[in-house]
C-alpha cells in the first residue's frame, strides 16, 4: 500500500481519496476508522450499508463472531471486531462485559444486582447487565458509588 500526503493551505478542507483495483475488507475497515473521526460508523442491514452517528448507538455486542450495533429501533451488523469498535469509540463508550460495550450517554439508570453486577436501563427502556469485572470501572466513569 502506498500513502501520499499533500499538505497545502490552499485546500479549503481535508479530503481522502482511495485508489484501489477493488473494494476489500481492509479498505472497508480503513473507511470505518476514518468515519469514526466524524463520530460515524458504518453498518449493514438487509444488504444495505448505513452510516450511523455514534450518538444514535445504544450498545454494541459481539455474538458468535459477529458484531451487532443496536439503536433505539434497529439492529445492524458491523465488520468491526468488538475491540476495534471499543478503541474507536473510547470517548463515550465503555466495555461492560466480554461481549458488550455501551454508549455512556444512553444510560438512564443503574441498579445494583447480585454478585456486584449492575443492571443498566437504557434511554429506550431496554435493560442490559454489567458484569462484576467491569462494574467498578463503570461506576468510576459515571462518578457514582
Amino acid at each position: 500500500m502506498k500513502i501520499d500526503i499533500d499538505i497545502n493551505d490552499q485546500y479549503p478542507d481535508t479530503s481522502v481519496t482511495i485508489h484501489a483495483p477493488r473494494l476489500t475488507r481492509d479498505i472497508e475497515k480503513m473507511i470505518a476508522m476514518m468515519r469514526m473521526l466524524d463520530m460515524q460508523i458504518s453498518a449493514e442491514k438487509n444488504g444495505e450499508t448505513y452510516i450511523l452517528d455514534t450518538d444514535q448507538i445504544l450498545y454494541i455486542e459481539a455474538l458468535e463472531r459477529k458484531t451487532f450495533i443496536y439503536t433505539e429501533t434497529e439492529m445492524y451488523e458491523s465488520e468491526l471486531k468488538l475491540y476495534e469498535a471499543e478503541q474507536l469509540l473510547e470517548r463515550d463508550f465503555l466495555r461492560i462485559s466480554k461481549q458488550t460495550i455501551v454508549n455512556l450517554r444512553m444510560i438512564k439508570s443503574l441498579k445494583a444486582d447480585i454478585n456486584r453486577k449492575i443492571k443498566l436501563t437504557l434511554k429506550n427502556g431496554e435493560q442490559i447487565m454489567v458484569s462484576r469485572m467491569y462494574s467498578d470501572e463503570l461506576r468510576k466513569k459515571l462518578g457514582v458509588k
